[in-house]
């Protein structure tokens, strides 16, 4: 069954239409022109019907939608529970089936080392002291993660692709990205993010919603922990760095 979208029907017609000029100018007209004409128009709807398969199924405005009541919801949970610490994003290697937020309940100024897979749990125990315990969450990182088709690899070139595909092409938040990387640190450019973000207690935490995708993919992408190191936006881009931990 056809999918019933714009660039399927556009490129039906200008298919249609490109074989009616051809056969045209062949057998009644005999004109090189209209010949032409035809051929690139066939050209034409086989580029729309190749488009169609990048329209996703869920519009931009619902993944907004979603996006935004699940951070509502992570807000809530941090802002009850007092948590000032900062998020340790790791990857599914450590956290079980997809990536996940790590926040320590305890800090001594030092970021944890989580060597070892983290049970399937709210709250977990990394490590042999009493205080070595924290939460285990997913986020809407952990969510867009799955939407990749493939897992990118530890490079910028990589990471920047998978990011794009997720802001501009699946989710509809942004119109590109582009990522550098020097000396453990991740430098994320975004350019006109369509996502808001408040600055509240689960922010401090967690990071924002665009930081927090990306935190996600990078610890996916390099199979090591992250932190988001900093994030501001200013001139119609969001900048996001982080740091890889491990």
């Amino acid at each position: 069954m056809l999918k019933r979208n714009s660039y399927t029907w556009t490129g039906l017609g200008l298919l249609v239409g490109g074989v009616v000029f051809l056969s045209a100018s062949y057998s009644i007209f005999h004109v090189s022109w209209l010949a032409a004409l035809g051929i690139c128009t066939i050209i034409m709807s086989f580029i729309l019907l190749a488009l169609r398969k990048a329209i996703p199924n869920i519009p931009p405005e619902v993944c907004s939608l979603l996006l935004e009541t699940g951070v509502d919801n992570m807000a809530t949970l941090i802002e009850e529970l007092g948590i000032k610490t900062k998020a340790i994003y790791i990857p599914s290697s450590l956290s079980n089936k997809y990536p996940r937020a790590f926040i320590p309940l305890h800090s001594n100024g030092s970021n944890p080392r989580i060597s070892r897979v983290l049970p399937q749990r709210l709250i977990v125990r990394y490590g042999g002291d009493p205080e070595d315990i924290g939460l285990l969450i997913s986020t809407i990182g952990s969510a867009a993660t799955g939407m990749l088709e493939t897992k990118p690899g530890a490079t910028s070139n990589e990471l920047e692709a998978a990011l794009t595909s997720l802001f501009t092409g699946r989710l509809g938040i942004a119109d590109g990205t582009r990522v550098t990387y020097q000396n453990n640190h991740i430098e994320i450019e975004i350019n006109k993010p369509r996502l808001e973000t408040d600055a509240d207690l689960s922010h401090q935490c967690l990071g924002g919603p665009l930081a927090t995708i990306a935190a996600s993919v990078a610890a996916e992408s390099w199979d090591k922990p992250m932190q988001i190191a900093l994030e501001e936006q200013r001139k119609g881009k969001y900048y996001i760095e982080l740091e890889v931990l491990g």
